[in-house]
């Protein structure tokens, strides 16, 4: 089992001589508790196994800092979770509570004291319909355009079904450039012609 990250100087128990899964053997070199260091298990001989490795993280008194790769932007009320172990192996809690309405600096407090505090500010972007230019209503058989595959506030997408001018349809905008886009709707008119009666 993987031994967590310790502080300069602090007591670092002995590894063990048994692997989870039963395989005995020794460690090299001795521990150091002053300096990151990778261990050797070296299986007893005899065994049909490998040799196995383990690097011990040891960080310096208030030299360190946890790093987390940026969460985010996100649309409002994506539901996400803030990882309590960095990328370099620090474990400790954020706070306050993850707020999904609102943009918010969270403070990231490690359980090794040596470790200093960090801050990460997660953007939450409203979430929001695409607009466009109505079109219609036409004639049963006029000439109908593609819809236009770009917004009137820029988001890109795509339209279902296909243009149809002999019925009133409502069609479908998929959003495909902007993940806080909502789908939208338009509904065309096709009027019937009718032959005029005297």
């Amino acid at each position: 089992t993987q031994v967590p990250p310790i502080c300069f100087g602090a007591t670092l128990n002995p590894l063990p001589l048994v692997s989870n899964n039963g395989i005995t053997g020794t460690w090299s070199p001795a521990l150091n508790n002053t300096q990151t260091t990778t261990y050797t298990f070296t299986p007893t001989s005899g065994v049909c196994s490998t040799t196995a490795t383990m690097t011990i993280t040891v960080f310096e008194i208030n030299t360190t800092v946890a790093d987390f790769t940026q969460v985010g932007p996100i649309c409002i009320g994506d539901v996400i979770t803030l990882p309590t172990v960095s990328t370099n192996g620090v474990v400790g809690s954020w706070s306050p509570s993850f707020n999904n309405t609102a943009t918010t600096t969270y403070t990231f407090t490690p359980n090794l004291q040596c470790v200093n505090p960090i801050q990460m500010t997660v953007i939450v972007n409203p979430r929001f319909t695409p607009q466009f230019i109505p079109v219609g209503p036409i004639c049963e058989g006029s000439n109908l355009p593609n819809l236009p595959t770009v917004s009137t506030d820029g988001t890109t997408g795509t339209w279902a079904p296909a243009i149809n001018n002999t019925a009133t349809t409502t069609y479908t905008f998929t959003p495909s450039s902007n993940s806080c886009a909502d789908a939208a709707q338009m509904t065309i008119v096709v009027n019937p012609k009718v032959t005029p009666t005297f």
